[in-house]
């Protein structure tokens, strides 16, 4: 087998591998009214999803640092109130959002280089069957 068709294959199982492990990203605890809560499993913490009575579409996501459940929304809100102040909520959304964009970032990468890989297996295949008329 050609090196470039393994180096393709393994780019192509290696991505498929990528992307099995993100779909498991996230574990939902439990769900109870408007909040949902899951745990991120490649940062190791709690998040809440809260769904606001009028929502339409998405909910908001909040990390919890010290506490395990909201009983209600009051809680939810004195909770991103005592925390946005201080920065703790921004950095631990960094972090997520840093862990995604790697993510994202090696997809794109990976894919880059399965279509540089086919373009220059497509021209090697070219130039051959030129060489042999």
């Amino acid at each position: 087998m050609d090196k470039r068709k393994l180096t393709l294959f393994a780019l192509i199982i290696f991505i498929v591998l990528l992307n099995v492990i993100a779909s498991f990203r996230w574990s939902y605890n439990n769900s109870e009214g408007d909040m949902k809560y899951k745990t991120d499993r490649w940062t190791n913490k709690v998040w809440v999803e809260y769904y606001p009575p009028l929502a339409i579409t998405n909910g908001i996501e909040v990390p919890l640092l010290n506490t395990t459940k909201f009983d209600s929304d009051t809680q939810l809100e004195a909770h991103i109130k005592k925390n946005a102040v201080s920065g703790y909520l921004v950095s631990e959304w960094l972090e997520r959002m840093k862990l995604t964009y790697l993510y994202y970032g090696s997809n794109a990468f990976l894919i880059f280089n399965i279509l540089l890989l086919l373009a220059m297996i497509i021209r090697t295949r070219k130039s051959t069957t030129r060489n042999t008329v």
